[in-house]
């Protein structure tokens, strides 16, 4: 099945990872909502891209502009929750996303995005989404910006869980420790390797240590020999972030899985044409 995964919920067309963009996605037909996770002080996972106030989205908790200078002064780390919801992150807009409408939002928690979205689905008798969460973990900020591997890894399985979604989400990582906790962790949870680099498909899962599902290179990467290896060992391929009708049209021909895209009605429309 080729599955169409709203990045950051549909960014073009409204503020990134947040309730309305989330809603919007599932109206466009995702089959997946994409979305990056953080943690809080009080221990709440946090959608978020960056664990930080990002100048380019966010305003300051009392409402003045941010700049690269001082936006990671404002740890989401060391942040709860409660204090999170009070910032505005949807009003200023997207100066890379023109089409975007601004509207003041917030960074939802993983629990209370998930309790929307089925509600959301439920209420409007729409098949129930699935999670496509993206754990943003660098070892070297453990402690600083977001807990180590292991607790960052249970605190969202754990949500997972308790919100009986497991069977319908996909983690993915770059992270490769985050990605060997969660198979140990919860085996039966479907896991997509995302990657940047331009080692071969062979070369990435040897530095894995096994073959997850699911295969996630930027779109750019894939070619043929890759596609070659991922046929011939059962691995979905599902690139990010592909927004150009030509891209998405290429790709499809190209035999993926799936795509990640800003723009999933665009997604949508060019599969459409290949049923």
């Amino acid at each position: 099945m080729f599955t169409i995964h709203g990045h950051r919920g549909c960014r073009g067309y409204l503020p990134e990872n947040t309730i309305p963009a989330f809603y919007k996605a599932i109206d466009m037909g995702c089959h997946f909502l994409e979305m990056d996770v953080v943690v809080t002080k009080d221990k709440e996972v946090l959608v978020s891209h960056e664990p930080w106030l990002n100048h380019e989205i966010c305003l300051a908790p009392d409402g003045k502009a941010l700049n690269p200078s001082n936006e990671k002064e404002y740890n989401l780390y060391q942040m709860t929750y409660a204090q999170i919801k009070q910032i505005d992150c949807g009003s200023i807009g997207h100066p890379r996303f023109p089409s975007q409408k601004p509207m003041r939002t917030y960074k939802p928690s993983l629990r209370d995005m998930i309790d929307a979205m089925e509600a959301y689905t439920t209420l409007n008798g729409l098949l129930p989404i699935a999670y496509n969460i993206e754990v943003k973990r660098h070892p070297k900020d453990d402690g600083l910006f977001h807990p180590n591997g292991l607790e960052f890894t249970t605190l969202i399985i754990d949500i997972l869980k308790e919100k009986n979604v497991l069977h319908r989400s996909q983690f993915q990582s770059f992270d490769i420790e985050c990605m060997q906790i969660a198979r140990h962790l919860a085996p039966n949870l479907r896991l997509s390797f995302l990657v940047d680099n331009d080692k071969s498909i062979e070369e990435n899962m040897t530095d894995l240590g096994f073959q997850p599902p699911v295969y996630g290179p930027y779109f750019k990467q894939i070619d043929a020999a890759m596609m070659d290896y991922a046929n011939a060992n059962n691995i979905q391929v599902i690139p990010w972030t592909v927004n150009e009708k030509a891209d998405i049209d290429r790709l499809i021909q190209m035999g993926v899985n799936g795509l990640i895209s800003d723009y999933p009605d665009r997604v949508a429309e060019i599969w459409q044409t290949y049923r």
